[in-house]
């Protein structure tokens, strides 16, 4: 009887001694299960996978010095295991927010370099419709110029006119004094002055005359013209320094500004060559190119 109760004792001794290693093992597998899933978890994650490599190795290494710990280095395999695995995580999420932060900074840069590149076209257009506007007064401001020059050769003409109408009137009434003082006299004198009044007339007109100026006697695209072009300019009006010099421009659409320079740029060399009367049309349409034609009247 007591041998039969000391044998019951001794079984439920080795019953409970199994038990207690397979309880361990159990708990140590559940840790090493629960650290490697989340480390796995850690690696499918895309966003995450590529950074914090190195972290992950150790981490790994970590679990498996887990997994072979005995029971009294269990605790510290456990805990360096469980700060592998967060510090792999937290070293994964820096590593892909500062990757995010360096996409957002190149994105802000290539937005701002955008920005820029649309300013300095907008700056450039804004120029070029600043100089087109300019011309554009320019060009009106000498046909104004022009009209006005018109405008008062057209009353100093008119001014020509009336006192030489006057002289005529003076002329006419002498000779009707003359006439009631001596008839004869005043016919013969008549005819004479009638014979000397035409004759001058009908001779000292110059005949008309025109010049030709083509591109060449201008610096390329500008309105400055050559020592050539000068000559050429100056012997016209010193030819006809009698008579109104008229300036006629023609250009293709896209020349006619530069064709206006250039016809005000003759206007100066004429004026300053002597030439008394001196007039500038508007720039007549051309199939190509630009040309100035002077022409005497």
């Amino acid at each position: 009887m007591r041998r039969a109760w000391v044998m019951a004792v001794l079984a439920a001794a080795l019953v409970w001694g199994a038990a207690v290693p397979n309880a361990s093992a159990a708990k140590v597998d559940a840790d090493v299960a629960r650290l490697s899933a989340q480390l796995d978890q850690l690696s499918a994650n895309q966003a995450l996978a590529q950074y914090a490599t190195a972290q992950r190795t150790l981490a790994r290494n970590a679990i498996t010095a887990l997994q072979d710990a005995g029971r009294s280095s269990r605790p510290h395999a456990l805990f360096m295991a469980e700060q592998r695995v967060a510090l792999a995580q937290a070293a994964a999420e820096a590593a892909a927010g500062r990757a995010k932060l360096d996409q957002l900074q190149r994105e802000h840069d290539q937005i701002m370099l955008e920005a820029s590149q649309a300013d300095a076209a907008a700056a450039r257009a804004q120029l070029a419709r600043q100089r087109l506007q300019y011309e554009a007064v320019v060009q009106q401001t000498q046909v104004l110029q022009q009209q006005g020059a018109q405008a008062a050769q057209q009353a100093q003409q008119a001014q020509a006119e009336a006192a030489q109408a006057k002289r005529l009137a003076a002329a006419q009434a002498r000779a009707a004094r003359l006439a009631r003082k001596e008839a004869s006299l005043a016919v013969a004198a008549t005819r004479a002055l009638q014979a000397g009044d035409s004759a001058p007339a009908g001779s000292a007109r110059p005949e008309p005359a025109s010049l030709h100026l083509s591109a060449s006697v201008f610096a390329a695209g500008s309105d400055n013209l050559t020592a050539s072009g000068r000559r050429r300019v100056a012997g016209f009006a010193h030819q006809h320094a009698g008579q109104r010099i008229v300036v006629e421009p023609r250009a293709a659409s896209a020349d006619r500004i530069l064709a206006g320079r250039r016809a005000v740029a003759v206007e100066a060399a004429l004026a300053a060559a002597g030439a008394g009367q001196v007039s500038i049309r508007p720039v007549a349409q051309a199939s190509k190119g630009i040309a100035i034609e002077l022409r005497s009247e």
